[in-house]
């Protein structure tokens, strides 16, 4: 796993972040989208090496449909392949989806990715079942997979999209699927505040960085993501070597405030990459691409509250998960994924114990049935 715990060679292309515009998911779009976004950076050999072993690392949170929005679309994950491929190197496809405590599988097919392997001849690797390796990391300990440290290069392929705990979801957050599943549970019960998991999310994307960032951008999720948010066709291909600068652009492109993800903040702090954006050197043909009124999370009310007033009316300004028994269908998703097992059944549904629910979002997060809202209080709500 060279490349993983070095900062990168490729010092003239380093901060610079390929905006392109891909209208469609289909194969030929795809194609000139890829390959527009990746001439500024040298191409694919840039990062890329015959014979090498290629992890891609898409986003497969849960078993869904592409056009939900959820995860990385087939179609880009088939593009890049065949990219890594011309370059004369083996790709191969894994990630730890939320899902796959029900069987990973099941994600594979929903998602498409099981259908475009078989089609295109490439290997999906079950990252539950390969073992993984403890890595003792500062103050962290993190287990990462063992194909993720076997392989030679890795290409990370988020989904830009909105997300309840962590405000967004792009390049640094979507390194989290490189631990197996109840292992990212264990984080989440250590770290339950947003900033420290946050800071954690950073020291885990220093440990295992990825070579190279493509960002499925086309159809992105506004609102309260990564799953029950709403598809937003932004109609839109990122790519760059630096993941924080890739965030920190797509940050602005849909409405954050500069400095406003903690991600991409602390990983800028740390010197891990670019986060100013006078700093990052834009090209593509959507490279000043912005997007009115995107819908962003609710919990960003928290941050909005001015710091001398944050211990004052901090136990009047919530955001939590609720479970709206109407569309709880009592399939216990939820109640299996809560890193602190704070959610019970009551008759045929599941309810959170309030007081002792750590504000992870997890069960939000991963509910098949999109049946968990996030309620605010009053301030919360008058600060957003």
């Amino acid at each position: 796993m060279e490349q993983a715990t070095q900062y990168g060679t490729h010092a003239a292309t380093r901060r610079t972040v390929s905006v392109v515009k891909c209208a469609r998911y289909e194969a030929d779009d795809i194609r000139s989208a890829l390959r527009r976004a990746l001439e500024p950076l040298g191409g694919i050999k840039a990062f890329v090496k015959s014979g090498q072993r290629v992890l891609l690392k898409p986003n497969l949170l849960s078993a869904k449909d592409p056009a939900r929005a959820i995860t990385t679309h087939p179609g880009i994950v088939e593009a890049v392949a065949e990219e890594v491929r011309g370059a004369g190197a083996v790709p191969f496809i894994g990630d730890s989806p939320g899902g796959a405590i029900r069987g990973i599988k099941r994600v594979w097919a929903n998602t498409g990715m099981e259908d475009m392997a078989r089609r295109a001849g490439i290997e999906l690797v079950n990252f539950e079942a390969s073992g993984s390796k403890a890595i003792p990391f500062g103050k962290y300990t993190f287990y990462i997979s063992k194909p993720v440290l076997d392989a030679d290069v890795i290409i990370n392929l988020p989904k830009l999209k909105t997300h309840s705990l962590t405000l967004m979801t792009c390049a640094v957050k979507n390194m989290f699927g490189v631990m197996p599943g109840f292992r990212k549970g264990e984080q989440h019960k250590r770290y339950p505040k947003p900033g420290e998991f946050a800071e954690m999310l950073v020291h885990l994307y220093k440990l295992v960085t990825p070579s190279l960032n493509i960002v499925d951008a086309v159809l992105a999720m506004e609102g309260n993501g990564p799953s029950s948010g709403t598809p937003r066709m932004l109609g839109l291909l990122m790519a760059g070597e630096d993941g924080v600068a890739i965030d920190a652009v797509a940050a602005r492109i849909i409405g954050f405030p500069k400095g406003f993800v903690d991600t991409t903040r602390i990983a800028a702090e740390m010197g891990l990459g670019e986060g100013n954006l006078e700093r990052i050197a834009l090209r593509g043909d959507a490279a000043g691409e912005r997007v009115e009124g995107f819908a962003l999370p609710t919990n960003r009310a928290i941050k909005l509250v001015p710091r001398p007033l944050v211990k004052l009316v901090a136990p009047f300004v919530w955001v939590k998960p609720v479970i709206v028994s109407s569309t709880c269908t009592g399939c216990g998703f939820c109640a299996e994924s809560c890193p602190v097992q704070t959610i019970r059944k009551e008759g045929a549904v599941f309810r959170i114990e309030d007081k002792r629910c750590i504000r992870c979002m997890c069960c939000h997060e991963l509910c098949p049935e999109s049946s968990i809202e996030i309620q605010m209080s009053f301030l919360a709500r008058f600060f957003a």
